[in-house]
């Protein structure tokens, strides 16, 4: 019985159930709160803490604004603002240790981060707390495995936190979609069966929301972020 219970508890694997419960719990996250009450959950039945989640969200081709999901001290968050840690989720695939990456630090050996990708626009990282028992029972590859296979899910979870984020409407949306076809305000307001008016206060709207100066902006950054 005490072999069976330390299996179920170290190792997500074991049974087919906790991955498919799993990807359910990341399908019905819609805002920030729900994806770091689940990221925790998960990992905790697993053995280990899930910190936090990065999305780095991209602002233009160059920059990015990074959210923060998760249950981490100042200390941590201060680690992870970090452009080694971006620029190793942006071109690596493997679960590697913080300390390596952030080699003026000595005292972080137990932190771990894994880069996620593969959904459109968005670029991703697990930032784990691996205790030694865990390491010593288990490989950490485990860790890697189980949340590559989770990534997809996870990762469409975020996008959905970044557009409650934006709060963008599906009126403005439609606005918007029509805008970056080359659309005037009028054909628009045509197509969508609603007032030239009207549509000039949905994409005013979308400017707010974005931060844009203009629609053309608001269409590149919404762009970016997968929202149209």
């Amino acid at each position: 019985m005490q072999k069976q219970i330390e299996n179920e508890f170290y190792d997500p694997f074991n049974s087919r159930s906790v991955l498919n419960d799993s990807m359910t719990k990341f399908e019905n996250v819609e805002q920030g709160k729900q994806l770091t009450t689940t990221l925790s959950d998960i990992a905790l039945s697993s053995g280990y803490e899930c910190l936090a989640f990065i999305d780095y969200a991209p602002l233009s081709t160059k920059t990015y604004q990074r959210h923060l999901y998760g249950k981490y001290c100042t200390e941590v968050e201060g680690y992870l603002d970090s452009e080694e840690i971006y620029k190793y989720c942006k071109n690596a695939f493997r679960l590697t240790s913080l300390e390596s990456l952030l080699i003026e630090r000595t005292d972080i050996a137990h932190l771990y981060v894994l880069p996620l990708r593969g959904v459109s626009g968005i670029v991703g990282a697990l930032v784990f707390n691996i205790p030694k028992d865990f390491i010593e029972l288990k490989s950490i590859d485990l860790i890697d495995w189980f949340w590559t296979i989770l990534s997809p899910y996870l990762l469409n979870a975020a996008m959905r936190c970044r557009d409650s984020h934006l709060n963008i409407t599906n009126r403005e949306k439609d606005c918007l979609l029509w805008a970056s076809e080359g659309k005037t305000s009028w054909e628009i307001s045509q197509i969508l069966g609603i007032s030239e008016r009207t549509v000039n206060f949905h994409l005013a709207n979308c400017i707010n929301k974005t931060g844009s100066s203009n629609r053309q902006q608001a269409i590149v950054k919404c762009i970016l972020n997968d929202v149209i």
